[in-house]
């Protein structure tokens, strides 16, 4: 169990001993999250370390809440640039292209949350509700262009146009893209042609 510290030096100490897991994990992945490293990268003491995250999996815990608030940080963004564009295919390309950099950014660590995920309750749970947050987020950038949607069903079209840039989104997590179907092709290619996919979609009324 995480235990939020509530003084100044405490919440410092906790910022660096997840600095310091967030750079283990990238030079080392999972097994180099060791207590022992995690104490020793950050200077700090192993009963500080238990008292702040009780074992390994609260270290986890801490490590997937800090990304997924990084991930809102960035979503937020990303829906200002692209709430500024006056057609929605151009809000659309926008969104993604913050949202493509984001994933590249943070890709390790969004890897290793997925595949963890499926063994782990609380971070599924974190998971899920995260998605919810970044599902409402789309939905209401694209329904402020209502005025282009043709669908019959505006919140439904939305919601299925995220659910499509949602499983883009995993791809780009878990595969290189010339993997996925042998082409090569940039992102900036990619993100043009699932921008015009999607407003296809949206402003069809079929």
């Amino acid at each position: 169990m995480v235990r939020k510290p509530q003084q100044a030096r405490s919440i410092l100490s906790m910022a660096r001993m997840l600095d310091a897991a967030d750079a283990l994990f990238a030079e080392g992945g999972d097994e180099a999250l060791t207590v022992e490293a995690v104490v020793e990268r950050s200077s700090t003491s192993v009963g500080s370390f238990y008292a702040r995250f009780g074992d390994r999996n609260g270290l986890l815990e801490a490590m997937h809440e800090r990304f997924l608030e990084r991930l809102a940080t960035g979503g937020q963004i990303a829906i200002q640039a692209a709430a500024r564009q006056k057609k929605l295919v151009g809000a659309l390309e926008v969104l993604i292209t913050h949202i493509f950099a984001i994933v590249r950014e943070y890709r390790n660590s969004a890897r290793f949350f997925v595949m963890h995920r499926s063994t782990d309750v609380k971070l599924r749970a974190q998971g899920i509700q995260a998605n919810a947050f970044f599902a409402r987020m789309f939905t209401d950038l694209v329904l402020r262009y209502q005025n282009e949607i043709a669908h019959a069903k505006p919140a439904n079209a939305a919601d299925v146009a995220w659910r499509m840039t949602f499983a883009m989104f995993a791809q780009q997590v878990m595969f290189e893209n010339q993997e996925v179907s042998g082409a090569a092709i940039s992102d900036k290619a990619l993100v043009r042609e699932l921008a015009r996919c999607l407003t296809a979609y949206l402003t069809s009324a079929a």
